[in-house]
């Protein structure tokens, strides 16, 4: 199985690499400021939660669907062995 990368993907990775070199630059002095850090772990926030809205977005649409066809089975199956109800 073939795993596709999306952009947000590849943003995600780039804002989280970026987040990581803010802070350990903070940390060894070269001085990131806050401002920066915050901005960075905002970002990279936002967009995993965007990608995750997103997918549980999809989730519950596969749900219903699934939920769909098992009842269109059921009728069916009534319908052959002339179950009332």
């Amino acid at each position: 199985m073939k795993m596709k990368f999306g952009w947000l993907d590849v943003l995600m990775i780039i804002l989280f690499l970026l987040s990581v070199y803010f802070i350990l630059t903070r940390i060894f002095g070269h001085s990131a400021s806050d401002l920066t850090i915050t901005i960075s772990l905002f970002g990279f926030l936002a967009v995993g939660l965007y990608a995750l809205n997103r997918e549980i977005g999809e989730f519950k649409i596969r749900t219903i669907h699934s939920f769909d066809n098992i009842s269109k089975d059921m009728n069916l199956i009534k319908k052959k062995l002339k179950i009332k109800g």
